[in-house]
């Protein structure tokens, strides 16, 4: 379903391109080992906090040969979204191999993204940072069409399996309600959930909930809500989340596990 492969325009976006010079590798190495630096400082300090000249000091370059790679902090914040969104791409598509009926095939997409959250806990955030004005003003516009174009490719694909759940009558759309307002409706409440448990674990209103599936119950109420069929009350969907985590994100699962997340 998700099929992020190498293929005609989706090629350079994933990465795919073709046999690099040893200059080209040289280079793009050295673009991969300032992106970790800046994952590192992120995860250290913030995105308030990273500057280039926190970059540079962490690196063993200098700051002419770092503005060759990013024009600026916000460049370096965009390419780290982008690196995200890839990220969460490929786990994506690994949920689109899960074999289910439609909405389980949904759920799998909330476990993709639940596991997401937890390996990433800072860079899972990156969608609201991504679109804020004082980056995407600053940064290079071949980095931020590159990250609308990424972007498209999800949703995108993201519809086709809204779509695929009408023709199979288990989904009807509704006046004012089609696939786009399904699609943004199941971002929302994935991105706020796993936002809240991961960021704000010491409110009263996280701490206090005992249930682990409360990402699915979210999901839950909102695909219960448009009548997605099997209804909730009817298919045992903690059943189908522990299957995909088993069967599709287990050695991710079993990270999490050993350090505590």
């Amino acid at each position: 379903m998700f099929g992020f492969g190498c293929k005609g325009d989706k090629q350079s976006i994933f990465g795919c391109k073709a046999v690099l010079s040893k200059k080209q590798q040289s280079i793009a190495d050295r673009e991969v080992e300032l992106m970790l630096l800046a994952k590192d400082l992120v995860r250290e300090q913030g995105f308030g906090n990273l500057t280039m000249d926190r970059l540079t000091a962490a690196s063993s370059y200098s700051k002419g040969t770092i503005y060759n790679h990013f024009c600026s902090k916000e460049d370096v914040v965009l390419a780290l979204c982008i690196h995200s969104l890839k990220s969460e791409a490929l786990l994506f598509a690994r949920s689109g191999e899960f074999e289910g009926n439609s909405r389980e095939k949904i759920v799998a997409l909330h476990v993709a993204y639940r596991v997401y959250a937890r390996m990433e806990t800072v860079l899972s955030t990156c969608a609201i940072m991504a679109k804020s004005p004082w980056v995407l003003e600053k940064a290079s516009s071949a980095r931020v069409a590159e990250m609308n174009q990424l972007e498209e490719i999800v949703i995108e694909q993201a519809d086709l399996l809204v779509n695929q759940a009408v023709e199979a009558g288990d989904l009807k759309f509704s006046s004012g309600v089609g696939s786009d307002a399904i699609v943004f409706a199941n971002w929302s409440i994935a991105f706020g959930s796993n936002a809240l448990s991961q960021n704000a674990s010491n409110s009263h209103c996280i701490k206090r909930l005992q249930d682990p599936y409360s990402v699915l119950h979210n999901a839950n109420m909102i695909l219960d809500g448009l009548n997605w069929q099997p209804l909730s009350t009817d298919w045992d969907y903690r059943k189908t989340w522990r299957r995909v985590e088993q069967e599709l994100f287990s050695e991710e699962v079993a990270y999490l596990e050993s350090v505590g997340r």
